[in-house]
């Protein structure tokens, strides 16, 4: 795990929550410098916030403040930021301050604030409305103050104990998705479940782990050691191993489960596992009571890379891969690399295909470092697996913070899966990992693209020689092509008659195509 991160920590919530007394204190435990935004507003304005209100408006005042905010978050490093209560309110500058920084939320109950305020009224011109209108103005912010990487209640810790608890949250140096309400963060290092599951299941009225029957035996101990720390009784639901076996039957089996342990609105599901566990896990959550909360703790590298982010659970039919599901976001996710060491190879490098896909979409130099680490990355280094997961955690975080329902830029993250799918499903979905299929979908979509005269030759070739140097399928005359060419129609992202297609023109940029679905279907039968 990283001793200390190297991002910002921006504090963030209401007027009266302490944030700049809260921030010094974290400054002065690291040792980095302190930045008071509305200070520093102050100065280069030369006129105090209350003056500035009065003077020129607060529409003013907030693009005096977002301009000075980026300009902290574009120089980087290590430092504490006290923000304005209003600071974030932009959801362009609240998800730029998500990327860039550790963001924290600072709250605190009605009467408290007002306590607060009362000792320097002049000092908050928000506040001369009265206890109503501050209700009413911190339920417009409820939005704004959830998406953080945390959140902290005040009313009752005194300001070192908040300090130590940002500081904490500082040093995981999480990666936060933005999802309004539901918004949650990402951990990754090593050793996680041991020191953070159990804190996070304590307040459940009881819990259900879920995994299955290779991973159970590996690591399901300190599942259940967390859970009777956090003082339930450990409760396992198994599943047998394999996408085959994500289907509406396994999820009717985990219901059944979930009634036999007695679980009711206020317990909580923990996904301990591979995709197919997460996704299912996910689902049966979104549906167990019209939905509880989750916790997804993947084990694989395809899990960390692909599953953990965005809220997608799904079950498979036959013929239609994630046909069946639901968008539910988990309450947290851990991603444990240490885990990654007792990964069947197969699996391990299946995954890679989903890390290739990822640094096309939005992240240029990961797929350069790929290419010169590529020896590496196969022999999974501790160092290198941590950077690969966190890169790409983060790239699919941006992207399912700007489109949570996949109306828009997140199709991106299907690049390679519209013909992969089909060849997945085409073999039962055993005779090739998704990974495996996603590899050769991608070989497909730079062919398609390449066709269409979007792709260039250069980067078709590139971005084969890669995959093959990882370990990966690429030669699509192996595939029925033609066969699987049919299960086309069933894809997602189909609307009529047409399929939005996701190419890519240089690493880190793509581009969607609207193509109808008998061409697709014609020039899938001719790509080998």
């Amino acid at each position: 795990m990283h001793a200390y991160s190297t991002r910002p920590l921006i504090l963030n919530g209401f007027m009266a929550t302490g944030k700049s007394t809260v921030g010094r204190l974290v400054a002065a435990r690291r040792g980095v410098p302190f930045v008071d935004l509305d200070l520093e507003l102050e100065q280069r304005a030369g006129l105090s916030i209350p003056e500035w209100f009065a003077t020129h408006g607060e529409a003013h005042f907030r693009a005096l403040e977002t301009q000075v905010l980026t300009e902290l978050l574009s120089e980087g490093g290590a430092r504490v930021i006290a923000v304005g209560g209003g600071a974030l309110l932009r959801r362009e500058t609240r998800l730029l301050a998500l990327d860039r920084a550790v963001v924290i939320t600072l709250s605190a109950d009605l009467q408290t604030l007002l306590g607060r305020a009362a000792a320097d009224p002049t000092q908050r011109p928000l506040f001369r409305g009265g206890p109503d209108a501050i209700a009413r103005l911190l339920e417009t912010r409820l939005v704004a103050y959830a998406e953080a990487h945390a959140q902290l209640d005040v009313s009752q810790d005194s300001p070192a104990a908040v300090a130590e608890a940002a500081d904490a949250i500082w040093t995981r140096d999480p990666i936060g998705v933005a999802a309004g309400l539901e918004s949650y963060s990402v951990e990754i290092g090593n050793e996680l479940l041991a020191t953070r599951l159990s804190a996070e299941l304590v307040g459940a009225s009881a819990a259900l782990m879920i995994t299955d029957t290779n991973v159970d035996p590996l690591y399901g101990a300190v599942v259940r050691r967390a859970m009777q720390v956090a003082g339930h009784t450990p409760t396992t639901f198994r599943l047998t191993p394999g996408e085959e076996h994500k289907n509406p039957g396994t999820l009717a089996q985990i219901w059944e489960g979930c009634l036999a342990a007695g679980l009711d609105r206020k317990s909580r599901l923990v996904g301990l596992g591979g995709g197919v566990t997460t996704d299912v896990t996910g689902f049966a959550a979104a549906t167990w009571m019209r939905g509880i909360s989750w916790y997804s703790c993947p084990t694989t590298l395809l899990g960390m890379v692909d599953a953990s982010v965005g809220g997608k659970t799904a079950v498979d039919l036959p013929g239609a891969k994630n046909c069946v599901g639901a968008f539910w976001q988990p309450t947290a996710v851990f991603c444990d690399i240490s885990m990654l060491r007792s990964e069947p190879d197969r699996g391990f490098r299946s995954a890679l295909a989903e890390v290739v896909k990822t640094a096309l979409i939005g992240d240029a130099p990961l797929f350069e470092l790929l290419e010169r680490e590529a020896g590496r990355v196969g022999e999974r280094d501790s160092e290198m697996s941590l950077e690969l997961v966190r890169r790409c955690i983060a790239v699919k975080a941006r992207v399912v913070s700007e489109d949570a329902r996949e109306s828009g830029i997140r199709a991106s993250l299907n690049l390679g899966h519209t013909i992969g799918h089909a060849l997945e499903a085409h073999g039962g979905y055993g005779a090739l990992t998704h990974g495996e299929a996603v590899s050769l979908g991608l070989v497909a979509a730079m062919r398609v693209g390449v066709r269409l005269g979007h792709t260039p030759l250069e980067l078709e070739a590139r971005v084969t020689r890669l995959l093959s140097a990882l370990g990966l399928p690429t030669d699509l005359s192996t595939q029925p092509l033609a066969s699987a060419a049919g299960l086309l129609a069933n894809d997602k992202k189909r609307g009529g008659a047409h399929v939005q297609f996701v190419l890519a023109t240089e690493p880190g940029q793509i581009r969607f195509q609207k193509l109808a679905l008998d061409q697709l279907q014609q020039i899938t039968s001719t790509l080998a």
